[in-house]
């Protein structure tokens, strides 16, 4: 579980969820980030590997407001607060890093294949097979995806 921490900014002093990654932001929360951060779904990592202030504090407000402290049109007023206070001992971002610390090295799964082992399953076509038609789509690109096909937010710790 990731935390934003927030540290001299009365009455929302205080530690709350914020994992991204469990709890996707929904379609207004994503206006509070575009609007007060300048981020797209498709730009976001570029702010979380250069922890962008301005992208944590809007964090910041989601989380409170995520939390009940705050309403929608309360957001705009508690990110200026946060983004005229210093950083670093205001806002912060806390990863768990627990997982990575207990297992050390993420290698392979144990008991992955070596090669000899032999398949189950059907037979991919070779090159001179010619595969199954691809269905013709229609309706608009978006209406092309599902959920699972979304891009996925996933807030790492840093690396040093």
């Amino acid at each position: 579980m990731d935390w934003i921490v927030i540290t001299g900014v009365m009455p929302w002093d205080g530690r709350y969820p914020f994992d991204i990654a469990d709890s996707e932001p929904t379609t207004r929360e994503w206006g509070f980030i575009k609007r007060l951060s300048g981020y797209l779904p498709t730009t976001i990592e570029d702010g979380l590997r250069g922890a962008d202030p301005e992208l944590i504090c809007v964090f910041a407000a989601i989380a409170v407001r995520r939390a009940g402290k705050i309403q929608n049109d309360e957001i705009q007023g508690l990110f200026d607060r946060l983004a005229d206070a210093p950083f670093g001992a205001t806002v912060r971002l806390d990863t768990d890093t627990s997982e990575l610390e207990d297992d050390g090295d993420v290698g392979p799964p144990a008991g992955s294949s070596n090669g000899n082992a032999s398949s189950s399953g059907s037979d991919s076509p070779t090159s001179s097979e010619t595969s199954p038609a691809t269905p013709e789509g229609s309706g608009t690109p978006a209406s092309a995806t599902s959920g699972s096909d979304q891009p996925t937010l996933v807030i790492s710790p840093r690396r040093s």
